[in-house]
């Protein structure tokens, strides 16, 4: 089952603007599923700091579960350079 801190995030992650998705899915590409989850990691506290926008913990993330759901939602696709 997957955390609030994880659920909330991913969740930010997926409403939030083209711009972010689109870096998202360049930091996404070519990239082994773990390095992708480390790299999002370091992203999204770049972007964030240590929260959510509405306070949500980042530490309690579980970055390979959301890196994991983006791998699959965009399958062989996540190789491709985004459009």
């Amino acid at each position: 089952m997957v955390n609030a801190e994880t659920h909330n995030t991913a969740m930010w992650l997926r409403n939030h603007s083209k711009g972010m998705e689109q870096t998202i899915l360049r930091i996404m590409r070519g990239q082994a599923p773990t390095k992708f989850a480390d790299n999002l990691e370091t992203y999204v506290g770049i972007i964030w700091g240590s929260e959510t926008p509405d306070g949500y913990n980042l530490k309690a993330v579980d970055w390979f579960e959301i890196s994991d759901s983006w791998l699959n939602e965009y399958g062989m696709d996540w190789e491709q350079p985004p459009p």
